[in-house]
Order: structure tokens, then sequence, then C-alpha cells
């Protein structure tokens, strides 16, 4: 089988239009060409797929709780001759390049990217192509976990004391900090609070071995505001910090390089098979799910499960399966000839930490970290010749630049997270498009910051539905960013804070004020009025990589539930879905950290009920 090999965006369609100017340029071409050559093949290899081949369990999705999954169940030895367990991903091996810190702004729209974009709509992404916001999610091994920006942020205790209060029992923060702790292997634990913290998991968690000085500036900044500096995954989640990542000596590690690589050559109980999309799951007579229909290299394939088919691709693959194979609202499902199984709202309460871009953050010279054409590919170089990382390419600019804060007081946890994204500040303010089609250069070098205003809980809900013209290609999602108006009157006031810090000694002494000239969509508004903020909300919407909700768990009798509890999908049997799908409501901060814990949650259940079987 052949190396498996990164295919960045094709910036060369996109020089005609003028959409992303400096990828246009002859060194974009050359330098695109390095890390193909560099960074662009994978190492692993996968076996040719049998046919009509049964397993005990079937694991669809080897993202960040399907890696999970995999592992715990072709671990167990307390079972008589141990499970067989297959795992299928539709997205290809992992290449080299997704481990580099500095490289994450080349992987969203490449060949490990859905490259989903959201419906049109009147109120959000006004200023895009269509008025639709790209949704990046990961096609790969590894999933989201190999092309996010590595931040480990668990949220808050409210919130899974919340998913408890609704119900559902198992969820509570007391009950789920043994599964958070039980897969981390936190390399920094000599400065946290072990009680919070766990050493001997799979997952690498760390601090970036470099900090550029203008993510520093953030946080001394957010500090000079009034939020104390602590650990955001520990007993108070209100404040500011550098955060750790999913990171290990400078590069990242994904919940494949974790959970998988280590195991896959040498558990004979467990079969991984990359670039193989599920298109069905398959039922038997008394609605027991009892294996899947995938395609390979354009062939049909079919396995069977004795015990269960795990669905684990995510908020919007998971709900996508669902309903090809069934389950989901009746009517919609009945409109596209689909034989009904079960009728749940799969789809429904699809939502998003929404935020916004184009309030930006300008930098001097002397502080900022640009550096000329030549500098930069010797550190990508010499990133590539170290054997323990180090440098500008191991760290994640100002990404982990985060701070939690309320915007009331009296809440009782904070509503507003800050997400701080680098920029060029010339090509920005030229054409402030959809961030996730800008420059592919590293995160290392920037004269610019974006600190992203993000909505920790967000009332507005999206769905999802089978694209009728072409039910197995991408679906239709409606983001629902905005259409409930307290949404953006969150987003307004958590402005003010972030606005504060041009007036502190942090930004002072490095000369870093805001660039205060109106953005294109907004330029009939004067920069600062609440009406401009505005705009920028509803014009230059974005995604936090965050989505979740559309498979909710909720208790029996719970008519907007589609899995129970244990994460068993109601009305069938031997099928459950174990990812953020399930989320009653999103967590106060990023969802990689959250879904690893989901995984762990959801196969012990799975364990538990066939242990003893």
């Amino acid at each position: 089988m052949m190396n498996t090999v990164w295919q960045p965006p094709n910036i060369v369609q996109q020089c005609p239009g003028q959409t992303n100017l400096t990828a246009c340029t002859p060194f974009a071409l050359v330098y695109l060409n390095l890390l193909v050559k560099l960074f662009g093949s994978a190492k692993d290899r996968a076996p040719e797929p049998i046919d009509a081949e049964t397993y005990d369990f079937i694991v669809v999705g080897a993202g960040a709780a399907g890696c999970v999954i995999a592992n715990r169940l072709s671990a167990t030895q307390g079972w008589k001759r141990g499970f067989k367990v297959l795992l299928l991903e539709a997205g290809p091996e992992e290449p080299e390049i997704t481990s580099v810190p500095a490289l994450s702004r080349a992987l969203p729209n490449s060949n490990l990217d859905w490259q989903y974009k959201t419906m049109p709509s009147n109120v959000s992404c006004l200023a895009y192509p269509n008025q639709q916001c790209s949704w990046p999610r990961g096609k790969v091994m590894g999933g989201s976990s190999s092309i996010n920006w590595f931040v480990y942020v668990r949220g808050n205790k409210l919130d899974y004391d919340d998913w408890a209060a609704r119900g559902n029992p198992g969820w509570s923060y007391d009950e789920v900090l043994p599964y958070f702790k039980k897969s981390e292997r936190n390399l920094n634990i000599n400065v946290l609070d072990r009680a919070y913290h766990g050493v001997k998991g799979e997952q690498a968690v760390s601090y970036f071995p470099y900090v550029a000085d203008p993510a520093i500036m953030i946080t001394e900044a957010f500090n000079e505001t009034g939020l104390p500096i602590n650990d955001c995954n520990a007993a108070q989640q209100y404040g500011t910090a550098q955060a750790q990542g999913i990171s290990e000596h400078g590069q990242r590690a994904s919940t494949n390089r974790e959970f998988i690589r280590p195991i896959r050559y040498r558990r004979k109980n467990l079969t991984v098979i990359p670039e193989s999309e599920v298109i069905k799951i398959l039922f038997d007579n008394s609605k027991r799910a009892s294996g899947v229909q995938y395609i390979k290299n354009g062939r049909l394939y079919t396995a069977y499960a004795t015990k269960e088919v795990i669905v684990s691709g995510g908020s919007i693959n998971s709900p996508k399966l669902l309903m090809l194979s069934g389950i989901g609202p009746k009517e919609h499902l009945q409109d596209l000839n689909i034989s009904v199984i079960s009728d749940l709202p799969v789809g429904e309460n699809l939502h998003d930490h929404v935020t916004f871009d184009g309030l930006v953050v300008g930098l001097p010279n002397e502080t900022a970290t640009t550096v000329s054409q030549n500098k930069m590919i010797e550190d990508i170089l010499e990133y590539k010749r170290m054997i323990v990382k180090r440098g500008p390419l191991s760290g994640n600019g100002p990404v982990s630049s985060l701070s939690f804060y309320l915007t009331e007081p009296g809440l009782p946890a904070p509503d507003i997270q800050i997400q701080v994204l680098n920029v060029n500040l010339e090509e920005y303010i030229r054409e402030p498009i959809d961030y996730q089609d800008l420059s592919i250069y590293p995160t290392a070098y920037f004269n610019g910051m974006i600190p992203r205003v993000m909505n920790n809980v967000p009332k507005s809900r999206g769905r999802l539905l089978l694209n009728a013209s072409d039910p197995y290609g991408h679906p239709l999602i409606w983001s629902g960013y905005l259409t409930d108006p307290q949404d953006l009157q969150v987003l307004m006031k958590g402005v003010k804070r972030v606005l504060a810090l041009e007036s502190t000694h942090a930004f002072k002494s490095r000369g870093a004020y805001f660039v205060k000239t109106p953005l294109p969509a907004c330029k009939h508004l004067t920069w600062g009025t609440d009406s401009y903020f505005e705009c920028l909300g509803r014009s230059y919407t974005a995604t936090t990589y965050h989505p979740v909700g559309s498979c909710k768990m909720g208790p029996a009798g719970d008519p907007t539930a589609v899995v129970d509890p244990r994460l068993r999908v109601y009305g069938v049997t031997g099928l459950r879905v174990i990812d953020a799908s399930m989320m009653p409501q999103v967590i106060r901060g990023n969802t990689n950290a959250p879904s690893i814990m989901i995984g762990e949650r959801g196969v012990a259940f799975v364990l538990e009920d066939w242990l003893d079987k």
C-alpha cells in the first residue's frame, strides 16, 4: 500500500479570484512543495479489508473518542478470548505535517478536512461568500484531534453537573473527573494540582516549549484587568493563563498517535482500516445493529458485529450515518425513501461556541514575530532535523492564551472565553475573509492578533439534514448562529473587557494597539461603537471547532433525546453514539478533551454491559 500524502489547500485555484493574496506568490508554491516533501507522507500501513468479516465490536470513526474506545475494547483481558475490534476511519493515515504545532493553519481545507460549509444565513456569516461559514472537521486518523489547535480544556464543573441534573446519571463532574484523569499523561504535574490531573494515561498533555512574547502579553494584560493566573482545568476556571495542549516535546499528540499507534500492530484482535467510509448501519429483524457497510477504494464491503456497533463520527458525521441507516426524523427519511427504523430527532440541537473575527490587535515591528521568507524556511528545516523539538515551530502562536470571565456579576460560571488567533496584519485588513481560508504560513510568525470573544453558553440552535440531491455527500448544516439575539448580546458584553486591554501596561510597553480601521463589511459604521461591533459579529461570524449536540443524550421520556445516559440509541439495540454529538449543552471550553473523556466514559458503559456475559 502506498503511503498517504498530505494534499495542501489548492491555492492555485484561489489565485484567479484573489481570495488569498499571499498564497498567490511564487514563494507560496515553493513553501507548500517543501512542506509536502518534508512532512507529507504517513508512516502507518493498513491491511486490505476482508469482506463479510465478523467482529465483536465495530467502531466507526477514529477521532478523539473513537481511538480511545478501540484501545480500551481491544485491551480487555476480562473476557474469555478478548474482544475482536474493527476500527474504521473515512480519512487517510495521519501524515507527519499534523505533528508540527505551528503548521496547524495548513490543515483546514486540505485532504485531511471534510471541508464542510454551513447553509446560507441572513443573520450571521454575512461577509463571506454565499453568507456561509467554514466548519473544518478532521477526516484523518485521529479526527479533529489531528488538525485542531491543540488546546486542552475540560469545561466547567457546572457543565457536567447540569448534564446530570437533566436526568443523566453518571455524568456529574465528580463522576467524569476520574475519566479525564484516566486518559491524561500530564508532563507538567510538578506545577499543577494532582487532584485534578492524571499522569499514567496515554494522552500527553503539556505546555508548549516555545511561547511567543505577544502571547505572554495577552495573559499579562488580562491579569492586569483582574483575572487571576490559574489552571482552568483545576478548581477554578475563572482566570487567564497559557493553556496546556495535546502535545509532547513540541509535537502534536493526537489520539491516533497516543491511543492507536502504540498498539496497532501488537494487538492481533484490533483491525484498523482508514480510507473506509461507512455508509450504512445494518439491522436484523429485531432492530439490533448487526454490522455496517463501508466503501474503500470504490468497493463496497460489509462487516458484522456480534455485540455492538459504536458510532464515533462526530457531531456532523454521526447524525448523517444514523439518518442514512433509518434512524432520524420520520418525515425527512420518508422524503428520501429511507426506511424508518427509529423516529428520533437526530440532527437537532446542533450548536457551537459562536464567535467572530475582526477585532484586531496590531503589533509594531519590535514586538511582531514576523521573519523573512528565508528565515521561515530555515526554521522549518531546523525543526525537521531536531529530535526533541524546540524553536518557533514547536509553539502554538497566541492560540493558547486563554481567558475565562463573566459578563455579569453573580453568574454561576464564566460565560466568555477568549481565543486568540494570529494574522498577517496587512493581508487581513485588506481582505478579512473567513479565517479558515487565510494564509497557510506558520502560526509562529505574525504582526497582528484577533482576540476572539467566544460565547460559552450559546442559546441558538441549528440542525442538520441529509442532502436530498446527494444523501451520501455533505449534509445540509444550519449553524443557527445568532438566531437567538441573546447570543450577540453576550458577545458585545464580552468585547468591552477586551477593549480595556489597550490601556494595560502589558500592551503599552510593547506598543500594541487596536486597529481602528473599519473592515469592509462594516465600513459604513464608526469603529468602537456598539453598532460597529454588532456588525462584526454578524458579518465575520466564525466557528471555534466546537459543534456538539446533534445526537443529544437524555433520559427516557425526553422527546429531544437520541441516546440514553449510557449512550445507547433509543428504539434499537446494539448501537451507541459515543462522541461530542451526545452533549445536551456544550461545555464551557474547547471540546477535544471532553470528547476524549466521553470516549472513556462511554466505553466504560460498554465494558460494564459485556464483561459479565
